[in-house]
């Protein structure tokens, strides 16, 4: 008898050891992210057609600090602006303007950057952690896009105006402290875009 009670026990042994748990397998990946490896899913990707443009403006030879003129600059209360290189991974060393509303609160920026590496698409295609929607600046398709999950937060909003074969004019406004929602901070940049695309037309 005792000999069959062990045997039992050892079955049961055995049976815990070899028994599997039902799931999807993960792997951990930098900064802790799991993902389940040999997946037939993928990232979710947005195909979006971006409309045909008017004409071409290239920005090759263009003055970033030129795209505002002084009776638009008075009208979006900029009261000094600067040229600078753009300082990002994407795209360090651009060609860029830095306009500044500073006489008076709320205080804020705008920055026209020439973009002369990549069309807009590249901000439609899933790839990049924005959240982006296809629209229009006068009759030139653009993308305006800020940080993906960003809400209500006034967060930089960025418009990517569609002017040349991979190139892009973009506006961003950047503002500090709580003075604006986000739907305010991204309308500031589609009508700094539409100006800057209207004198973008005299200039290329």
């Amino acid at each position: 008898m005792r000999k069959r009670v062990l045997a039992l026990v050892a079955t049961f042994v055995v049976a815990g050891c070899t028994a599997t748990e039902t799931g999807t397998p993960t792997t951990t990946v930098d900064g802790g992210e799991t993902t389940a490896p040999n997946s037939s899913e993928s990232p979710t990707k947005t195909s979006v057609s971006v409309p045909p443009r008017p004409k071409t403006l290239k920005l090759d030879s263009i003055d970033p600090c030129a795209l505002l003129t002084a009776d638009q600059r008075a009208g979006l209360k900029i009261d000094s602006f600067r040229p600078q290189t753009n300082s990002t991974e994407q795209y360090r060393g651009a060609k860029e303007c830095a306009f500044e509303i500073s006489a008076k609160a709320p205080y804020y920026r705008y920055y026209a950057t020439l973009v002369t590496t990549e069309g807009v698409e590249v901000w439609l295609s899933g790839d990049r952690n924005v959240d982006a929607k296809l629209i229009s600046i006068g009759d030139f398709a653009a993308v305006r896009y800020d940080l993906a999950g960003q809400g209500a937060n006034a967060a930089p909003c960025t418009v990517a105006v569609d002017v040349a074969q991979d190139q892009q004019l973009l506006i961003r406004t950047s503002t500090s402290g709580k003075d604006f929602t986000q739907d305010e901070v991204c309308r500031m940049s589609e009508k700094a875009a539409d100006l800057a695309l209207t004198t973008l037309k005299t200039l290329a």
